[in-house]
């Protein structure tokens, strides 16, 4: 014969509330949006001479002359995501607003830095292409921090010091809006919530395989002057607090013994 199970109203009652409570607080996802709090861009040169660290672009690639440009960004993960936060989905917008004529589509990459970096407030003079003297404090093809007299902290290695294979890779060609989004990309952003003192940003890095396939994205900088800013958009579904989570069901279980 089979075996019947009986359930006693009250335990029914507070099995039922703590199940409606899982729902209910699983179901409760959260989305921020953040601007860059600093970007620059490296102008390749042999002796560090160059930078921009509050121009209104960012550059990635090959300029025509064949040297590179790679650009950084960063954004403050850890005070906009509460501790425990479940990540869920990240996504990162720029906005692609010149290419060199006939350079076909070309790769634009994100890769994790491995070291600090600072900007500065160079800012060179209109289209920007050909970058600006560093200032104190300006990120340069040699330096991860100039001192603006031509020394300062040094990159390990010279063009910025990035993670081998990227995070994320976007086809571009046309102008317009660009997102990245990937796994490689949702992991970088919990390491950064997880440990604030990793979040070292990205190199945004072009195609440097040919001459000519730079691309000049807006910068943070450049909302003011109306371009559209890089924004980080990132969904989580916090943690609910211990604390409201048993009163809440302590409350249930205090109902069904009433109800006895």
């Amino acid at each position: 014969m089979g075996t019947t199970r009986i359930e006693r109203p009250g335990a029914v009652a507070a099995s039922t509330a703590v199940a409606a409570l899982l729902t209910v607080t699983s179901a409760h996802a959260e989305l921020v949006s953040l601007q860059a709090t600093r970007d620059a861009t490296l102008y390749q040169s042999s002796d560090g001479s160059l930078a921009n660290g509050a121009g209104r672009y960012l550059f990635a690639g090959k300029t025509n002359q064949n040297l590179a440009r790679r650009s950084l960004l960063h954004f403050d993960v850890a005070s906009a995501v509460p501790t425990g936060a479940e990540i869920t989905a990240v996504r990162l917008t720029l906005n692609l607003s010149q290419v060199n004529s006939g350079s076909g589509a070309r790769d634009v990459s994100l890769h994790l830095a491995l070291s600090p970096w600072t900007t500065g407030g160079s800012n060179p003079p209109d289209t920007e292409s050909t970058g600006a003297a560093p200032l104190a404090g300006d990120a340069t093809w040699l330096h991860s921090s100039s001192d603006g007299a031509g020394g300062g902290s040094l990159w390990d290695t010279a063009g910025g010091d990035f993670a081998a294979f990227a995070s994320a890779t976007v086809s571009t060609q046309a102008l317009g809006l660009y997102t990245w989004s990937s796994l490689g990309l949702l992991n970088d952003v919990r390491l950064f919530a997880g440990d604030p003192t990793r979040n070292l940003g990205w190199f945004l890095i072009g195609d440097e395989s040919a001459a000519g396939t730079a691309r000049r994205f807006d910068s943070s900088d450049g909302a003011a002057e109306g371009g559209i800013a890089p924004v980080l958009e990132i969904e989580f579904t916090p943690v609910p607090a211990p604390a409201g989570a048993a009163v809440l069901v302590c409350a249930a279980l205090a109902r069904t013994r009433r109800r006895r």
